[in-house]
């Protein structure tokens, strides 16, 4: 996926892994879909009863610190002990522990309002004076992978007003802040909190922690005084496994009751069980899979290359191939499902004009190394492909394979000709705000940086609409992304399991409202 904070954790631990082991991003939406359904049997899960979940873990690196741990393991079972200041629902900001961000005229601060009547699971009340410990907390260089939100937001500079009110200066101007708080890891920790064992690792989520051994298992038990209301089930059951297909089997065996993040085999396969189903996420959270062309040497540097090769690539082909059917075409844009994305039609198929283009760029016959790694099941396969469909157009094109915790090397990016990429339904601001992170990534033109942080920084709705159109106007043109297919996602769970949501990333379910019907 897209070089984050997380990710980066990901590549030196649980990654490895999940390597080899058959899951991709996966999920159905036609083609080879083999039965999966679109939403559970039973919508409503009853009171009581102990829920049993099993994840992709990350070994003896999971953690009950939400800024420490990063595997599937750790995001879905910190998500319902801690909680955020915004999430996302539909694609935009929704309140959680704040109720509004009310961005400075000029973009270069905010005022949060936070929720009153929230209480910490040892029976204390949520304060300003936690969120700013947090924002601290999180932000601090010192720490191995400083969040995110460091780069956008001044913490250092924050001040409360009074216990449910606080202002964030910003680095640079911020129009819409509840967008970065929602996307952003930015989970709410008690002030002063520096100790995460299971006795001492408080939040304000739906569950708290009863009984926690990294890599294995996580118990967490209901919080009835959730500001939202007590959740239905008694227990929630987390265990972590490596390997996907075991993941399926836990299910298959009735270990568990519900595995997120499966293959897309296993849709094909079926359960063979009338008490369980493949269920899949909707089109709005899907993955974007793709490649990044590294515009910054040749031939990328010439548009005319960067346009034959969305003109070259068969998406179909590499939709049915990779995802097997789970998907459909994407169209060049990374953020499918996120409010301000363009709704393009893909570009078709022309073989003459993608040769044409290529012989007019000087590209005809030379070696172009793209890089890859299985940090994601698919990565590799989909790379294999993509160099065999370049090879119509006149480009010779090498698969670079390398290992996770090596994938995202600076120096070896700068070198390459480009990289295959996968990004979720994030927001505009967060998705352009990591492909510029990373120099080998960005789109080096002056027009479309202005625009990005205009559309970043701007606080009008419109203006920033239109400037996230004129963004996007211009990547579809000229840009160095090239998404060649939307994935689902796909889980595995007894047909009596309901309530399970989507936030974020489909990948990583919020079980906050989930139990048996």
């Amino acid at each position: 996926m897209s070089p984050t904070r997380r990710d980066l954790l990901r590549a030196t631990g649980w990654a490895l892994g999940l390597a080899g082991a058959g899951a991709l991003i996966g999920g159905c939406g036609g083609g080879a879909a083999g039965g999966a359904v679109a939403q559970t049997t039973s919508s409503t899960p009853r009171r009581g009863g102990t829920f049993r979940v099993v994840l992709t873990g990350g070994g003896a690196a999971e953690s009950l610190d939400p800024f420490a741990g990063g595997s599937p393991s750790d995001y879905v079972r910190n998500d319902v002990i801690y909680e955020s200041l915004f999430t996302l629902h539909d694609g935009k900001p929704a309140p959680l522990l704040a109720l509004t961000a009310q961005p400075a005229p000029d973009g270069r601060s905010f005022v949060l309002r936070l929720r009153d009547g929230v209480l910490w699971h040892d029976g204390s009340p949520f304060t300003a004076a936690d969120v700013a410990y947090s924002l601290r907390y999180m932000s601090d260089p010192a720490r191995p992978y400083p969040s995110e939100l460091s780069s956008y937001l001044d913490t250092r500079g924050v001040t409360t007003t009074d216990d449910h009110t606080l202002r964030v200066p910003t680095r640079q101007p911020v129009g819409d802040p509840a967008v970065m708080l929602a996307a952003f890891p930015a989970k709410i920790i008690k002030n002063n909190a520096a100790n995460f064992a299971p006795t001492t690792a408080v939040g304000t989520g739906p569950y708290r922690v009863e009984a926690f051994e990294a890599g294995r298992e996580a118990r967490l038990v209901r919080f009835d005084r959730y500001w939202d209301g007590a959740p239905l089930a008694d227990a929630i059951v987390l265990s972590s496994l490596a390997d996907p297909q075991a993941k399926v089997n836990a299910v298959l065996t009735g270990q568990a009751d519900f595995a997120a993040d499966i293959p897309f085999t296993a849709a094909r396969t079926g359960t063979n069980s009338s008490a369980l189903e493949i269920r899949r996420t909707d089109a709005r959270h899907r993955t974007g899979f793709g490649f990044v062309l590294n515009a910054t040497r040749p031939p990328f540097n010439d548009p005319r290359a960067r346009r034959a090769i969305r003109l070259g690539i068969d998406r179909k082909a590499l939709v049915d191939t990779v995802l097997l059917g789970n998907g459909s075409p994407g169209n060049d844009l990374f953020g499918a499902g996120s409010e301000y994305f363009a709704q393009r039609e893909p570009v078709a198929r022309n073989l003459d004009e993608a040769r044409r283009l290529v012989k007019e760029s000087g590209a005809d016959g030379a070696e172009i190394r793209i890089r890859s790694a299985e940090w994601e099941i698919g990565y590799n396969s989909s790379t294999q492909l993509f160099a065999e469909q370049m090879r119509e157009i006149g480009l010779n094109v090498k698969p670079d394979i390398v290992s996770v915790p090596t994938f995202f090397d600076v120096k070896a990016l700068a070198q390459a000709h480009g990289i295959v990429f996968s990004m979720g339904a994030l927001p505009l601001p967060v998705i352009y705000g990591r492909i510029s992170a990373y120099p080998s990534l960005a789109m080096p033109d002056a027009a479309i940086t202005k625009a990005v942080s205009t559309a970043i920084g701007d606080t009008d709705e419109a203006r920033r609409r239109s400037s996230w159109n004129e963004v996007q106007d211009a990547m579809f043109d000229r840009g160095n992304t090239v998404v060649w297919g939307l994935a689902d996602t796909l889980s595995v769970a007894r047909k009596n399991v309901a309530g399970i949501g989507t936030r974020v990333d489909a990948k990583y379910p919020y079980l906050g409202k989930a139990g048996l019907a």
